[in-house]
């Protein structure tokens, strides 16, 4: 709760705008970039499984998007969660970025 995120489902750039929620389920098409979230956990209440996203270096925000509601896309199958750096990295010649991530799965 109290993350922004940019919703980009709203208008032609999308909106920014405040999450109040500390779980979301999904019930809508989503596709939201969660500014300063860089550990989130899913939880699949009908597998009885949850599964820990740890970013432990460069990533720092979180995509969430799913095709609720889209047969043609697999809309009830699925959700993605990607790791990102939404703001950009500029580098010099020969220098390097790296972004690590890990995922644990756990029984609810």
């Amino acid at each position: 709760a109290g993350k922004e995120f940019l919703n980009k489902m709203v208008g032609d750039e999308g909106e920014i705008q405040m999450e109040d929620r500390e779980e979301i389920t999904i019930s809508e098409e989503y596709d939201r970039v969660y500014t300063g979230v860089n550990d989130p956990v899913l939880k699949d209440s009908g597998t009885g499984k949850s599964l820990t996203v740890a970013n432990t270096a460069g990533y720092e925000d979180t995509v969430l998007w799913s095709p609720y509601g889209n047969e043609g896309m697999g809309y009830n199958n699925f959700v993605c969660v990607e790791s990102v750096k939404f703001d950009p990295v500029t580098l010099e010649g020969g220098s390097s970025w790296t972004g690590d991530m890990s995922l644990s799965a756990y029984d609810l």
